[in-house]
C-alpha cells in the first residue's frame, strides 16, 4: 500500500506516482505512447464509497529530465481536501486516443498496491 498524506484546504504537495517503461515497448514506441496519453485522476471515500474526484485531469512529467521514466502528477484544488478523510487514489493513462494509427489501451495506476490519501 502506498500511503500520501496532505492537509485539510491545501494544494500542495502535488501527489506524484512514478510511471516506468516495464520493457513491454520498445523506447521510442513507449515515447510516442506517453506523449500522446491522457491522464485522469480519481479518488474516492474509503468509508462511505462516495466519489470525492472523479476524471479530473492529470499530468505526465519526466523524472530529472530523462526521457525514459516519468511521473504522473495531480495538482489538488482546494476543494478536493476541503473534507478530512482516508481516500483511495488512481490514475487513469489512457494511450493512443490521441493518435488513430495505435490501438486505445488503459491503464490504471497504482497496479499492484493501493493508493491510500490521508486528508488531515
Amino acid at each position: 500500500m502506498q500511503e500520501f498524506y496532505i492537509n485539510k484546504d491545501s494544494t500542495l504537495p502535488l501527489l506524484k506516482m512514478e510511471l516506468i517503461n516495464n520493457g513491454g515497448y520498445d523506447f521510442n514506441k513507449f515515447y510516442e505512447l506517453i506523449q500522446n496519453a491522457t491522464v485522469t485522476f480519481n479518488m474516492k471515500n474509503t468509508e462511505t464509497g462516495v466519489i470525492k474526484i472523479a476524471n479530473k485531469a492529470a499530468i505526465i512529467s519526466p523524472k530529472d529530465s530523462c526521457d525514459e521514466e516519468y511521473f504522473i502528477c495531480y495538482k489538488w484544488d482546494k476543494k478536493d481536501t476541503k473534507l478530512k478523510g482516508k481516500y483511495s487514489g488512481s490514475f487513469t493513462v489512457t494511450f493512443g486516443e490521441l493518435d488513430p494509427t495505435y490501438d486505445t489501451m488503459e491503464l490504471i495506476i497504482p497496479i499492484q498496491e493501493e493508493l491510500i490519501i490521508y486528508v488531515q
